[in-house]
């Protein structure tokens, strides 16, 4: 009986074995597939970064320097008084972080130009690491997905290649997301970054409103901190830099909004209806829409309703989910809050995009996730279509090949303007022109819309 009982065990034992070495067969597979993924994704990282590092030293003077920095150029080197200010006049952030420069090296641009571009590239690598470190710090696949779609999307190789402020924008927005999403203590700074950024460009002032409904402490600090760097602009630079730059910006805002509704590169609401409305279809080889002056006003009053509407359901989200404090809602809801921010402002162009980087990381982390519930297959597939609408994440050469541009340009008849015929190379002016950027957004904002209904 002993020895049978022995038998029994060793058969038992090596019965066990056997099971915990079936089992453990699929578990090294998948290590071993991880593996090889977390590698492929290595080296596409290490080659997005490699490409965004050459782009954002390689270019030149930016053109926005003739248009942004004159004002504290003259005053600097000249002497003169800051009397008059452009409709796209930056604010007071940006004359605060060049004036350094200025002091140091003049009038010298092909210097304040490297500056510009060591000032951009850390504010979009902190940006990154914020955002990083919230929505993907405990998953390495999610982080490397992340910094592969990050370091190649378009909007951002724009931006830095032509060391635009938005990379400012980008980093600020991210920090207040950051805190927004974070404990009580930190949630009630997140306005200050956003204070900075609506007085870098005027645009992220609207989330200022929607932290107003929805944190109203966070709004207050914010707009104290407007007052004050309003008050060492005044003090600094003058009144049009300082408390009268609000005044100035709205006296002009009818003109600049008239302005910007017919820009061929606008990819708001307001300029997707122009486009529209015209056909897609510029006059020659200028940037002028065949379209009926009479129209203007029709469709300016039908620009201004949509994005009434558009921000009255992001305030009404606010409104609903007060109560929600979840890691899932406040990002949701802060999302929807920058892409109602693109299509409501008077002008979306490609560097105002980079803003929307933030959004695609919550949408990442989120899906993954499961929240606020499992996506359905439909979400799946039009948070991919307006992530890749915004970001595009490979060469627009390559995009322009995938995509039916040169059909478009030949059924709108631009074929022959010379804006996208010079451009065409790139494909940058084009792709804005006919709208795939805006298409992205609001294909976006219909995800949001539905994540938030079902998280509410």
């Amino acid at each position: 009986m002993a020895a049978q009982h022995v038998s029994t065990t060793a058969s038992t034992e090596a019965s066990s074995a056997r099971r915990h070495a079936a089992l453990g067969q699929p578990s090294a597979t998948a290590r071993a597939q991880r593996a090889t993924l977390l590698g492929a994704l290595l080296v596409v990282c290490g080659l997005s970064l490699w490409r965004l590092g050459l782009t954002a030293f390689s270019y030149g003077i930016p053109a926005w320097f003739d248009e942004e920095l004159n004002p504290l150029l003259d005053l600097r080197t000249q002497g003169l008084p800051i009397q008059h200010i452009d409709a796209r006049q930056y604010g007071v952030v940006v004359f605060l972080a060049f004036d350094p420069a200025v002091h140091a090296w003049g009038a010298n641009l092909g210097a304040l130009a490297t500056y510009a571009a060591w000032l951009a590239v850390p504010a979009a690598a902190l940006a990154f690491a914020l955002v990083a470190r919230r929505f993907a710090a405990h998953s390495p696949v999610r982080l490397l997905v992340l910094l592969a779609a990050w370091s190649s999307a378009v909007p951002l190789l724009y931006v830095l290649a032509q060391h635009m402020v938005d990379a400012w924008q980008l980093c600020f927005v991210s920090l207040s997301l950051f805190l927004f999403t974070a404990g009580a203590r930190l949630r009630t700074l997140a306005g200050l970054p956003l204070a900075a950024a609506t007085l870098t460009k005027l645009l992220p002032a609207l989330l200022l409103v929607y932290l107003g409904l929805r944190a109203w402490r966070a709004a207050l600090l914010g707009l104290l901190g407007i007052l004050v760097l309003l008050g060492i602009g005044q003090a600094l630079y003058g009144p049009l830099m300082g408390f009268g730059y609000p005044l100035a910006m709205a006296g002009m805002g009818g003109d600049t909004v008239a302005r910007w509704s017919t820009h061929f590169e606008n990819n708001s609401v307001r300029g997707l209806l122009f486009k529209l409305a015209a056909g897609f279809r510029l006059q020659g080889d200028t940037t002028q829409y065949v379209l009926d002056p009479a129209w203007f006003g029709a469709l300016s009053l039908l620009a201004y309703a949509l994005s009434a509407g558009l921000v009255a359901y992001l305030l009404w989200a606010a409104w609903r989910g007060r109560a929600d404090d979840s890691l899932g809602r406040r990002s949701i809801e802060f999302s929807l809050a920058i892409v109602t921010m693109l299509l409501v402002s008077p002008h979306t162009a490609q560097d105002y995009l980079v803003t929307a980087l933030p959004v695609l990381a919550v949408w990442l982390y989120l899906w993954t996730q499961r929240l606020p519930r499992a996506w359905s297959l439909g979400e799946s597939l039009l948070g991919g279509a307006a992530a890749l609408l915004i970001g595009v994440f490979v060469p627009m050469n390559l995009a322009a090949r995938v995509l039916p541009i040169g059909w478009l340009l030949a059924l709108s008849h631009n074929s022959q303007n010379v804006l996208f015929t010079d451009q065409i190379g790139s494909a940058i002016g084009a792709y804005e022109f006919l709208g795939f950027p805006g298409l992205g957004l609001l294909l976006g904002w219909l995800l949001l819309v539905r994540l938030e209904r079902a998280g509410a």
